[in-house]
């Protein structure tokens, strides 16, 4: 629920289930005891610490649900401040309930000192109506709110809404008094309709929660003060503070859904609901009319829909956030029917949600809190569920209800970067540490490294500038002849490589002659293996060296980039369980250059792999290759997000999977409009199908360490 806006409505009832739930117990004899609870024997939260204050008021004011709230003259003692404060609405058609008749403003600092009886979380609402009076304009205040050393509002103003405004936080309090301030700002008035400092739960917020952006868990929570944003009754109507047992409101999310088309609503009796036995989540966790109501995916007239239901929530930049997720599986016939996702700001929060294995029941009460580093968060917070198309199931997902709690940033504020004391946030915060830590470490390794260069250097052998090679002495293993800009072939001609007289250490540079000399010109029964550029050779060079020879293929799946890439590679690894590179070779480089052309002729058809000719759909060949084109642009600039990407690439599947399908059936699919569209029109995550292979692969041992036998290794590999 945004806690800015608070209506009033009557309470809703259900029939009293306690003696159904007893006979249950006794004739069925669960192993999973469980709770059964309804709204009509829920019983309310005793809190060790209760202080409701109707400030300014003569009179006490009772709320529907029963609360009473103390006079001004009752709370007089809570109150330190020296002037006149109290002000009353001269119209009760200017306020929403008689609680906002009455204010309390000040002129000045005034502090309001409340007795803790026991440490622990409690909520603090503060609620806010500005109405007309002729001593004092409240719609012109301006002030700041902090609780003790925490700052609640910074520079807050009242709107001219009709509505009033609660702001409502959750404070872990250690300390035997609280002192809540308010202070005027520019020299304007501070004022405050009705204060509630009201113990909670012990077990309310856990200690840890579900990272966002991986990494496991956050802990820590405990000792985080929070603002409630937005408190959402999913699928279900408004729920005031008479139908929760801890005074909360749950707003229905209605106004936030991306598309109402999307999503339908789904409810049962709250008589049904049932609560984990022996687990922290019962009534106070939330309602069970939280969870007898929920929004599930519409029907889209789809008969496997894949799009995800979307909500959309404004949020604070530079803030951390702890959203937490309620579930209840009210939709499902049978256990294990029912998988789906969840994603916040496009990442994936909870992946193939199960709840049959969370709760072993349907109808169950189950919780998730995730964690949103500020580092993630914009001024928008998108929230999207979606169904898991790895498992088997029911294509549908669901939501019973959502809190998102703002978090106290590093200056213990929940309102600005100015803390308490005047201190101020550094922008980033503990990302900024995050990289300086990093950049240490690389500046630690790169003296490091150099220092081993040095000490290299001083150790090179005497005859070094008599060898061909630059790197040899320098690498932990010797590569072999290398050249450093040039080589010079076994005819003493010297020839500097088109695509590597810039980059040093790449070996000896061979001539395509040589190359046929040490392989028989490349004969088929020198072949060891098929790697991605093509055929693998073994071969015997001119000192008698055994090598493994890797000739480019023009129908290779790889270019120019790759073979270059290669090359560098394997030029820095150097190791006595690895085949070193020697050398290479790029005489005749247009055969390298083939497909490259063959794309920019637009005759893509011809770099297909000759096995798969006729099987690939042009359409689909067509907008693979745009995508990969884009992706290779000079400038970041022209290039595509990666949500771009997946979405062409999606967009390349279905068109290739629908032409196979048609060939398959033999018939035709025609989709509506006269072309075939992605499934997925918003670029929405949603989650695909994926192969896995749980079986590690098998290298066989060859005891013998010859040339022959470890080039043997190559003989059963495929390209990729």
């Amino acid at each position: 629920m945004k806690m800015e806006e608070i209506r009033r409505g009557p309470p809703i009832h259900c029939p009293s289930m306690a003696l159904l739930a007893i006979l249950l117990c006794i004739f069925l004899g669960s192993s999973r005891p469980v709770v059964l609870v309804s709204a009509s024997t829920t019983t309310a939260f005793s809190p060790h610490d209760n202080h409701l204050i109707d400030c300014g008021a003569d009179n006490l004011a009772t709320l529907p649900d029963g609360r009473i709230f103390k006079t001004d003259q009752q709370a007089a003692n809570y109150l330190e401040y020296d002037g006149e404060h109290k002000f009353s609405s001269h119209s009760a058609d200017d306020v929403p309930s008689a609680l906002y008749s009455t204010a309390s403003a000040f002129s000045k600092e005034a502090i309001y000192t409340f007795s803790i009886t026991t440490a622990g979380w409690h909520w603090i609402r503060l609620h806010f109506h500005a109405f007309r009076h002729d001593k004092i304009n409240l719609f012109e205040a301006n002030f700041t709110v902090t609780a003790d050393n925490l700052v609640l509002l910074r520079n807050f103003g009242p709107d001219r809404s009709t509505l009033a405004v609660v702001k409502e936080y959750l404070v872990n309090v250690t300390t035997e008094k609280l002192e809540i301030k308010f202070i005027p700002e520019n020299n304007k008035v501070a004022f405050v309709n009705a204060i509630e400092v009201v113990s909670a739960p012990d077990y309310l917020i856990e200690d840890s929660a579900s990272n966002l952006t991986g990494g496991g868990q956050v802990g820590g929570l405990s000792s985080r003060s929070y603002e409630t944003v937005y408190r959402l009754n999913m699928g279900g109507p408004l729920l005031t503070s008479s139908n929760d047992t801890l005074g909360r409101t749950w707003e229905n999310d209605e106004k936030y859904l991306n598309s109402t088309l999307l999503a339908k609503n789904a409810s049962v009796s709250p008589s049904v609901i049932k609560y984990p036995d022996g687990k922290s989540l019962d009534k106070y966790i939330a309602p069970s009319l939280i969870y007898a109501s929920a929004q599930q995916m519409g029907d889209a007239n789809m008969a496997s829909p894949t799009f995800n239901v979307t909500w959309d929530f404004n949020t604070t930049s530079g803030f951390s956030y702890l959203i937490r997720l309620h579930f209840c599986d009210i939709v499902s016939k049978s256990l294990y029917q029912l998988y789906f996702n969840v994603f916040i700001n496009q990442q994936m929060a909870v992946a193939g949600m199960d709840l049959s294995k969370e709760t072993m029941a349907l109808s169950t009460a189950y919780y998730r809190d995730i964690y949103v580093d500020s580092a993630v968060v914009s001024e928008k917070l998108k929230l999207q569920i979606g169904p898991n198309n790895d498992k088997e199931g029911d294509s549908n997902a669901i939501i019973n209800g959502v809190e998102i709690l703002k978090m106290n940033n590093q200056v213990n504020s929940l309102d600005g970067f100015i803390g308490a004391d005047g201190k101020k946030a550094v922008a980033g915060g503990s990302s900024k540490t995050v990289v300086a830590a990093v950049g240490l470490a690389m500046m630690f390794g790169t003296f490091v490294g150099l220092g081993a260069m040095v000490i290299k250097w001083q150790k090179r052998p005497q005859d070094w500038q008599k060898r061909n090679s630059f790197s040899s002495w320098l690498l932990p293993i010797h590569a072999g002849d290398s050249s450093f800009m040039s080589s010079k072939n076994s005819l003493g001609s010297q020839r500097t490589s088109t695509f590597f007289s810039s980059t040093f250490g790449l070996g000896r540079f061979f001539s395509f002659a040589e190359l046929q000399e040490a392989t028989k010109n490349f004969d088929s029964s020198a072949i060891i293996g098929v790697g991605g550029f093509g055929n693998v050779y073994l071969g015997v060079i001119d000192d008698g060296t055994k090598v493994a020879v890797k000739r480019g293929n023009p129908q290779s799946e790889q270019g120019i980039n790759e073979f270059q890439t290669e090359l560098q590679m394997l030029s820095k690894l150097r190791h006595r369980h690895l085949v070193s590179l020697i050398g290479y070779c790029d005489e005749n480089s247009e055969m390298i250059l083939w497909a490259m052309m063959w794309k920019r002729k637009g005759l893509l058809d011809k770099i297909i792999d000759p096995f798969l000719v006729g099987t690939i759909n042009p359409e689909s060949m067509k907008k693979f290759a745009e995508a990969a084109e884009k992706c290779l642009a000079d400038y970041g600039v022209d290039r595509p997000s990666m949500g771009d990407v997946l979405w062409n690439l999606e967009y390349a599947l279905q068109l290739q999977e629908s032409s196979a399908q048609a060939k398959t059936e033999e018939t035709s699919i025609i989709a509506v409009g006269g072309s075939v569209t992605p499934a997925i029109p918003d670029h929405s995550p949603v989650a695909s199908p994926q192969q896995t292979n749980n079986t590690p692969a098998q290298v066989p041992v060859i005891e013998d360490h010859s040339g022959t036998a470890m080039f043997a290794q190559f003989a059963a590999l495929n390209g990729r």
